[in-house]
């Protein structure tokens, strides 16, 4: 994803989170806004997705968006003890977490390039209400010839899940583009003198010729 002969992690990606977090019998859902940098190779494949989280803990649910926040991008997870664990697990293990795969089918032209939102629900939420937990996120293209993380470039960011006492995030100043662009505003043409001052003009200059 960061071109030809990349290897190892890449910080190219931030995560913003969108609103309020719900918290409900032990779990919490969260939606993110998530931006990606825009130098980062854009192509249709097949998107290896990983997050890590407590052993006590499971993610209930991940869904992904793009076109601004508009089309759903189908994700799937995969089973336990899957490839995209397993690597991870080497690469990046911790100890009393473990990581859960996805497989998202991204499609550039139908999901857009930037300005993807997510939500997810992850059980277990035991942080303070003032404190939060910090869920490691890592993500790549499938190689056909695998090992895209023990021995391939991937892109590593960080998702917060905040404590029921955060007050809802106000947008980043530099949001990811996740709403339509206004169209910039053509400049109005001059307005016409009125018929008055005209009228006033001519007569002056008329007086001025005498």
């Amino acid at each position: 994803m960061s071109g030809p002969g990349a290897k190892g992690a890449k910080q190219r990606a931030r995560v913003f989170q969108d609103g309020k977090a719900s918290y409900q019998g032990g779990n919490i859902q969260r939606t993110g806004l998530v931006d990606v940098d825009k130098k980062l190779q854009r192509q249709s494949l097949q998107v290896l997705i990983g997050l890590r989280v407590r052993n006590d803990q499971d993610i209930l649910s991940l869904r992904i968006f793009g076109k601004k926040g508009t089309v759903e991008i189908p994700v799937a997870r995969e089973a336990a003890g899957g490839t995209i664990a397993t690597q991870l697990n080497i690469v990046a293990p911790a100890a009393g977490e473990k990581w859960i795969g996805f497989v998202s089918n991204y499609d550039v032209n139908l999901h857009g390039k930037n300005g993807f939102k997510t939500e997810i629900k992850v059980s277990n939420f035991t942080a303070d209400p003032n404190g939060f937990q910090e869920v490691p996120v890592a993500f790549t293209y499938q190689d056909p010839a695998g090992n895209e993380f023990t021995a391939g470039h991937y892109v590593v960011t960080t998702s917060i899940l905040p404590g029921s006492n955060a007050d809802p995030e106000p947008k980043p100043d530099d949001p990811p583009e996740t709403t339509t662009k206004k169209p910039k505003a053509t400049k109005k043409a001059a307005k016409k003198a009125p018929k008055k001052a005209k009228a006033r003009r001519k007569t002056e200059a008329r007086r001025k010729k005498r």
